[in-house]
């Protein structure tokens, strides 16, 4: 990056740390550290649940994956307007009545301090494990973007939100993340107005959705009802329900925002305002990365968009190296022609030719990533990389530094929430409420802010351990869903089943989380109609796919809870009556 950029990156991040720590010394007790003594406004909490959401994943996830795909990602959010419904007349009344601190301290009264510590730590457990990819999950690009080394990335990232998160509390968490979701919001925005501009002076905004329409890159709803395809209505509308409710109604890092609130009204305010924007926003990420490939139909791109070393002494993959780079532009030229002649034309003709070589062009880019990973020994994909490689291609100097600073704001506020989020629950759930000495609470201000530190460390340290993944935004939510529908089980046992207790909740969880993992692993051939179970260990045979996609681990792992759970505590209400 330019020098310009790079002060404009270092001023950033320099005033995110001044202006998250700044209001940390008003916190005289915990209340004020974990919740800002309940003071907060409802548009500063639906920012920052915003914010947390566009992380940088979303970022550099979204747009490659419409780029490489298609738009029908955006069903995996269909849900989120009615999952924010049902939370703000369900568990948000509940949680601001009670007042509590974490979403897990309300099990105890109902369900005893085991079912409490289980379902806490469980949420440990998946947020531990997903702080770390959220912090090396950009980390790859962003070393990319500053031509820094990758290990040096890491640590900017986590000691910066560590640090200001250490000092500022959940009240600078929560208005870094008002202002960090502006610098996205701009960097989002400039970025799709810079394509629009930049394509050819012949070619418009509506020819630009024609070609994207043509192939296929429009696609965005699929009504067809198959568990084993990651996207489609019925999956947005059922699975993904259930992933929203547990993540807006259980998980901690949002639960802990409306905690904030100033009264009920502003808690529910706070969640609306993402029931309305979640999907125009995650469409015009999407519709982003659509016209990036559409800006790719005429502005040269790269075989590749990941630079990787390649070099070897095998002389048939240097040849084969060669004739795939001749023949991918050709390919190019020919696919850009064939765009020509069907904008003039509008023909299906021209329209089955667009489309073979728009097939032919990504054909012999598939044939150099695997000669790629033959080379390498490794699994590699690229489409993490194709935003970056526009920013730095394309966008103009002075600007590269703010877009590059809105995906580190899209990372640290992701990271913020969550490490105030673990700290809140380690510190409520288990220090506290097993800590028999009598402690004041300077005692339990000092250990909120060394433990934010302890998962700063401990999620640095994960970030840096961690390998790339193929699909960043996948990978998160497929994370949570090992533990999300479980959870949300717990809950839906607490409000609506009176005969539940705490044996059955307890003996329903774990059933839940033991029956998620076997689902998981559960593979099929649809050729022969075999199934079988899989270890994580093991490897896939060949012809053999998930019979299930994880998003409908959700409701598996909810089903099973509640079932089990209602099943159980009435057989144990038995057995102590007789």
């Amino acid at each position: 990056m330019h020098w310009i950029d790079w002060g404009i990156l270092i001023l950033f991040l320099g005033y995110t740390i001044w202006d998250g720590s700044r209001r940390g010394r008003q916190a005289e007790n915990i209340e004020g550290f974990f919740l800002a003594n309940r003071s907060m406004p409802w548009w500063a909490m639906g920012l920052s649940v915003m914010a947390t959401q566009a992380s940088a994943i979303t970022f550099i996830g979204t747009t490659g994956q419409a780029y490489v795909e298609d738009m029908r990602f955006v069903q995996i959010y269909l849900a989120v307007p009615f999952a924010m419904i049902i939370l703000c007349t369900t568990l948000v009344p509940f949680f601001n009545r009670l007042q509590n601190f974490s979403a897990y301290e309300v099990l105890e009264e109902r369900f005893g301090l085991s079912t409490r510590l289980f379902t806490s730590f469980l949420f440990l457990m998946s947020r531990g494990l997903g702080l770390g990819i959220i912090i090396a999950a950009p980390s790859y690009v962003l070393a990319l973007l500053l031509d820094f080394p990758l290990n040096s990335t890491i640590l900017i990232i986590g000691v910066t939100a560590t640090l200001y998160t250490m000092v500022g509390g959940i009240s600078g968490v929560i208005r870094t993340d008002v202002k960090q979701m502006a610098v996205m919001a701009f960097g989002l925005i400039f970025s799709f107005y810079w394509i629009i501009t930049s394509l050819p002076a012949d070619v418009n905004f509506s020819d630009s959705l024609y070609l994207a329409g043509t192939i296929g890159k429009l696609e965005a709803l699929d009504i067809s009802f198959d568990i084993s395809e990651k996207y489609n209505v019925w999956t947005g509308v059922i699975a993904a329900l259930f992933l929203m409710l547990s993540y807006f109604g259980t998980d901690q890092s949002q639960v802990q925002r409306y905690l904030t609130a100033k009264s009920l009204k502003d808690a529910r305010q706070s969640l609306l305002l993402s029931a309305y924007a979640k999907i125009p926003m995650q469409f015009f990420i999407l519709l982003l990365g659509v016209m990036l490939y559409v800006f790719y139909i005429f502005g040269s791109p790269p075989i590749t968009f990941r630079p990787v070393d390649v070099t070897t002494q095998q002389q048939e993959e240097v040849i084969a190296g060669e004739m795939l780079q001749q023949e991918y532009q050709q390919a190019y030229q020919n696919r850009k022609q064939a765009a020509r002649q069907l904008l003039e034309a509008r023909s299906q003709e021209q329209a089955r030719a667009f489309r073979a070589a728009d097939d032919h062009l990504n054909e012999v880019r598939q044939a150099e990533l695997e000669r790629q990973e033959r080379i390498t020994g490794s699994s590699l994909n690229d489409t993490n990389y194709i935003f970056p490689y526009f920013i730095l291609n394309q966008i103009p100097i002075g600007i590269i530094g703010l877009i590059v600073a809105g995906i580190f704001a899209a990372a640290l506020s992701s990271i913020d929430s969550e490490l105030n989020a673990l700290s809140t629950v380690f510190i409520v759930d288990w220090y506290k409420r097993l800590d028999s000495s009598d402690r004041g609470e300077a005692w339990y201000l000092k250990s909120s802010r060394a433990v934010t530190v302890f998962w700063g460390i401990l999620a640095t340290l994960a970030a840096l351990a961690l390998g790339e993944t193929r699909s960043i935004i996948e990978l998160v939510n497929k994370v949570g869903s090992y533990f999300y529908g479980s959870i949300l089980g717990v809950f839906i046992l607490l409000l609506w089943v009176k005969r539940a207790n705490g044996f059955g909740a307890l003996t329903g969880l774990v059933s839940g989380m033991i029956t998620v993992f076997l689902f998981d692993r559960i593979y099929d051939n649809s050729a022969t109609g075999e199934w079988m179970l899989i270890a994580p260990w093991s490897q896939i045979p060949e012809g053999f796919t998930k019979t299930i996609e994880y998003l409908w681990l959700n409701p598996v792992g909810t089903a099973v809870v509640v079932g089990i759970g209602f099943l159980f505590s009435y057989i144990s209400e038995k057995w102590r009556n007789e």
